[in-house]
């Protein structure tokens, strides 16, 4: 069972790292979001459409910010306590360093489970049902055509105007010009019409109206328009879709562990970037080292840390200096294995080695001190080459 001072500790940490998480995600969420809404009031959508994709691409946001959310909630936590002198008292009671890491690392244990389920499952699973959603928007024609009152263009040369839609789902007052082909301009006019969904693709039923070919030739005997009543006209909006894209492959966000590590043989995309998805596979399963990177870089910044009644503004500047760093050539050894795979060793070493750095510091370890002893060392050796005078 917990000590009441672990429980103190955890949720001293808990609550900066819920409402950092929150801030933080619901920002990377509204950047994302963003990218849909012109997509989804362009195609008609609706509120309920934009929420339901905002869903499916929160679990990428979730696992971009929750190691940040976590370092910045320690480091806010930290300095609390130890600005509030309840860590001198700690200390001064007998508890240990590790014993004040204890509720930290239990905290960094449960955002790793989430990373890891995030990283392997829910990321791919949203971002593949993103996709597949957007693809159905972009490819239903029928909902971005039928607008009551404006002139919509789905495609390049096609314009339909609407007058008004009846609550049974009827239309009326219907204006389709198809201007595709310059030679051969169309343009269909209907008093009412309805829009009806077929296996084969949306079909725009007209009712009582006439269609308008213009033909533009050489020969002057014939009239450039010829005019056609109908009854009834059935237009077929399908041509406009683009069901191509539905067959391409998964991208590297898209696609689960199994399938970076061993792409089928089937699978072009796969097979000519082996290198790529390895590295990301690779990334995927470090993900949930720099978690732990981030808790111990702020634990050894903080902990260790003597009385100062300036605060600890340098030692906050030097984590975060570090631990960007530490990121940012993570990011940058990810890349460089997409080409060379001999480096995928070093994306794991990077994070253990700062993390065993970060525990030599909390055990006690003084590497300014050892830094002294070595300079010390070799300050009085004779450089080479050098002549007595």
């Amino acid at each position: 069972m917990p000590t009441a001072l672990t429980r103190y500790v955890f949720w001293q940490c808990a609550g900066p790292f819920v409402i950092a998480s929150f801030v933080l995600s619901g920002v990377i969420w509204l950047t994302q979001a963003l990218r849909m809404l012109d997509l989804l009031i362009t195609q008609g959508q609706t509120l309920a459409v934009f929420f339901e994709l905002s869903l499916l691409a929160f679990p990428t946001a979730v696992n971009t910010v929750l190691p940040i959310a976590l370092f910045c909630a320690l480091l806010y936590a930290l300095n609390k306590l130890i600005t509030d002198s309840e860590i001198v008292v700690m200390y001064s009671a007998g508890v240990s360093r590790w014993a004040l890491a204890t509720p930290v690392l239990i905290l960094t244990v449960i955002t790793i489970v989430i990373v890891m389920v995030l990283n392997l499952y829910l990321m791919p699973l949203g971002m593949r049902t993103l996709r597949t959603k957007l693809f159905e928007i972009r490819g239903d024609v029928a909902s971005s055509l039928i607008r009551e009152g404006a002139f919509t263009n789905p495609v390049s040369g096609l314009t339909v105007y609407v007058r008004a839609r009846t609550p049974d789902g009827g239309i009326k007052g219907i204006l389709v010009h198809d201007g595709r082909d310059p030679k051969q301009p169309v343009t269909y006019m209907a008093e009412s019409g309805e829009l009806v969904r077929l296996p084969e693709g949306p079909r725009l039923v007209m009712y009582n109206g006439n269609i308008e070919r213009v033909v533009r030739s050489g020969d002057k005997t014939e009239s450039p328009l010829t005019l056609l009543y109908f009854d009834k006209y059935t237009y077929d909006l399908s041509q406009y879709s683009t069901a191509s894209e539905s067959a391409s492959p998964w991208e590297v966000r898209e696609r689960y562990l199994g399938e970076l590590f061993n792409p089928a043989s089937n699978d072009i995309y796969g097979q000519t970037r082996k290198k790529r998805l390895r590295a990301e596979g690779h990334d995927r399963l470090v993900a949930g080292i720099y978690p732990l990177m981030f808790a111990l870089i702020a634990l050894a910044t903080l902990l260790p840390a003597p009385l100062n009644r300036r605060g600890y503004t340098l030692r906050i500047g030097l984590a975060a200096l570090v631990a960007v760093v530490a990121r940012v050539a993570g990011f940058g050894v990810v890349n460089t294995a997409a080409t060379q795979p001999a480096a995928i060793v070093l994306i794991y070493l990077l994070p253990i080695a700062v993390c065993a750095a970060c525990i030599a510091v909390l055990s006690g370890f003084r590497f300014d001190r050892s830094f002294r002893h070595l300079r010390s060392r070799f300050a009085g050796l004779p450089f080479i080459g050098s002549a007595r005078r």
